[in-house]
């Protein structure tokens, strides 16, 4: 550990071998690992509308299928002669409305007999309506387009509104739903970039971005959740299953030096720079090491900044001013930080 010589130095001394490096500026982003949960983009349980008897499943598991493309089919044959009965009355009801418009203004059908007819057919037309909604009502049709789940009922079961029929998923993008600590709020922003893994494809990653994050932290966990969005290439992912979520959040710009650089005197810890050929000494404030390199904050007061020159070997005879020769230059690398969950990172 080199400490520091009291007195001026001799100018005219031979110049000390060192070799050095250049800091370099790094953002000290955290690598986060979280676990999560598979959401298809759009699901569905399918139920019926009413109660009745189940006459044909048209579909199987796995199926894709398109949007209002009927699914279960339920007796109707009631409500079908409704519909026809309904349209019969509408009929009769023109009919009688049309023959007594065309008497004009003879007068041989009173005004209020012939407001009563047309009164009746607004009637007959509501009561169709009616009856073509509870006939629509027999046929359970796919609200979206997607891949409809294992059928739960078969034809000649009785079901009723309760009754669950499948599930339908559209899976073409899935959602990944995750937790972090409130501490990294202001470092997360919808579109930030972000892969995922699961061990049913354990050598894939999939890549994906943050969708939606939550308007509220949850007071008993102090987490905030989050929805990723992840492209489903080759339909390989499902909804409910489990993801590791891996991201990276920026932080703070910091600067990078070889960890033998740093040194600890009196005051504090500091660096030997070379400025115009001779030591000189900048105190500085370390954050943390990582994989032999040290980070520096380089809001500290005399500290050493981006591209500067800092000595790695040759530190021990060194003195303010005193003159040296560079004779090897190390190239500096920051470290990557391993990924860590939320708990452990700092």
């Amino acid at each position: 550990m080199a400490q520091s010589v009291q007195g001026p130095a001799n100018p005219a001394a031979q110049p000390l071998p060192v070799i050095v490096a250049q800091a370099r500026a790094v953002t000290d982003a955290a690598r986060l690992a979280v676990l999560g949960s598979g959401l298809a983009q759009r699901a569905a349980v399918l139920r019926p509308a009413v109660a009745g008897e189940v006459t044909a499943v048209r579909f199987k598991a796995g199926d894709r299928v398109r949007a209002g493309q009927t699914l279960v089919q339920l007796d109707d044959r009631a409500e079908k002669l409704a519909v026809a009965l309904a349209k019969n009355r509408i009929e009769v009801a023109q009919q009688l409305l049309t023959r007594y418009e065309n008497t004009g203004t003879t007068g041989a059908v009173p005004g209020s007999v012939i407001d009563e007819a047309r009164g009746a057919r607004r009637i007959a037309g509501i009561e169709l309506e009616r009856a073509q909604v509870a006939l629509a009502d027999r046929a359970v049709r796919a609200p979206f387009a997607g891949v409809i789940g294992l059928a739960e009922v078969k034809a000649g079961d009785r079901v009723t509104p309760d009754t669950v029929l499948a599930t339908l998923d559209d899976r073409r993008q899935l959602r990944v739903a995750f937790e972090l600590p409130e501490r990294y709020l202001a470092a997360l922003a919808v579109g930030g970039r972000l892969s995922v893994s699961t061990s049913a494809w354990p050598e894939h990653r999939f890549d994906g971005h943050v969708a939606e994050i939550d308007s509220r932290i949850d007071p008993s966990t102090r987490q905030i959740r989050l929805q990723a969005a992840v492209p489903n290439v080759g339909d390989r992912l499902r909804p409910g299953m489990s993801f590791r979520v891996r991201l990276s959040l920026p932080g703070e710009q910091l600067i990078a030096i070889p960890e033998l650089a740093l040194q600890w005197g009196r005051d504090g810890s500091f660096v030997w720079t070379v400025r115009d050929a001779r030591a000189a000494k900048a105190m500085v404030r370390s954050v943390r090491r990582e994989g032999g390199q040290v980070l520096i904050d380089p809001r500290a007061d005399g500290s050493i900044v981006d591209g500067e020159t800092v000595v790695v070997e040759g530190v021990q005879r060194l003195r303010e001013g005193l003159r040296v020769e560079i004779v090897g230059n190390r190239r500096v690398v920051p470290a990557q930080p391993a990924a860590s969950s939320p708990t452990g990172a700092g």
